[in-house]
């Protein structure tokens, strides 16, 4: 459990999703505890040990880590840092990637996708909604048009869990005459960063520019609440690398994660891949 003070101290430090315990919380089902410098959450034998440390001069994570595997004794670990670390237990790690960031306020715009977003201004409204069986339905095709993981499809699946828990996210949805084309959503939970979560567009109603038009409210509203950056999340693939980086998004945080089976129990973590 976290305190109103821990709670206050991550939305002051916050700077990777991994940071936002709603968000992590609503995925995984575990509980978060703030460790020493570090977040962590824990769920039936199962940790999640988020290596970024929320503090200026931070505990050293070779220190921190044995010390919550010895107070939460779990039996399976995912260890998500900015560096491949060597753990006595081994582990089977995940590819790498980077995190990307955007800083604000923007000073300039790609030509180009300034006119992706007047284009689709034309067509689209943008507004704040709410969580409906619209919204249900683009995921549940969106999934199905694709070859993803059992991790990943997870996490889609409890996106709504994750809306409807959290104080901070935001559902940003674009609209052709009352019909939902696409939606973002967007996380407050840092004084200084906002943090680009999912985008999602329909199958069936296709706008071109809806997803720049999206991004650009993002822009408007993290400006609005004195925001100094917003984190775009991992690379991914190359194609969401190249949406992210012809906004103007550059790499700033190298991603590494690690699955660690401490015992012979059941693997209940699996999820815990993909965060």
């Amino acid at each position: 459990m976290l305190s109103s003070d821990e709670q206050n101290r991550i939305y002051q430090q916050a700077y990777v999703p991994e940071h936002l315990p709603d968000y992590v919380a609503a995925i995984s089902g575990s509980e978060p505890y703030l460790f020493q410098d570090y977040l962590c959450y824990f769920h039936r034998n199962h940790l999640i040990f988020v290596g970024y440390p929320l503090a200026d001069n931070p505990a050293e994570i070779s220190r921190a880590y044995p010390a919550a595997c010895e107070r939460f004794n779990p039996h399976t670990v995912v260890l998500v840092a900015d560096e491949q670390l060597s753990l006595p237990e081994g582990g089977n790690p995940q590819p790498a990637d980077c995190y990307y960031r955007l800083n604000l306020p923007l000073k300039s715009l790609n030509p180009d996708v300034a006119y992706m977003v007047r284009r689709a201004e034309r067509e689209l409204k943008v507004r704040v909604g709410q969580f409906g069986r619209e919204h249900k339905k683009i995921i549940k095709n969106f999934i199905g048009r694709q070859d993803f993981s059992a991790e990943q499809i997870h996490i889609f699946k409890h996106v709504k869990n994750y809306v409807k828990r959290s104080k901070t996210a935001r559902l940003l949805e674009a609209r052709k005459d009352d019909r939902l084309v696409a939606f973002s959503i967007v996380d407050m939970g840092s004084a200084c960063y906002a943090f680009y979560q999912f985008n999602f567009r329909s199958a069936g109603i296709a706008v071109p520019g809806a997803s720049d038009l999206l991004f650009s409210e993002m822009i408007r509203l993290a400006n609005s609440e004195g925001k100094q950056a917003i984190n775009l999340g991992l690379s991914v693939n190359p194609g969401i690398r190249r949406f992210k980086e012809k906004w103007g998004g550059k790499p700033f945080l190298n991603h590494h994660s690690v699955f660690i089976q401490r015992s012979q129990a059941p693997d209940i973590g699996n999820l815990s891949r993909k965060l």
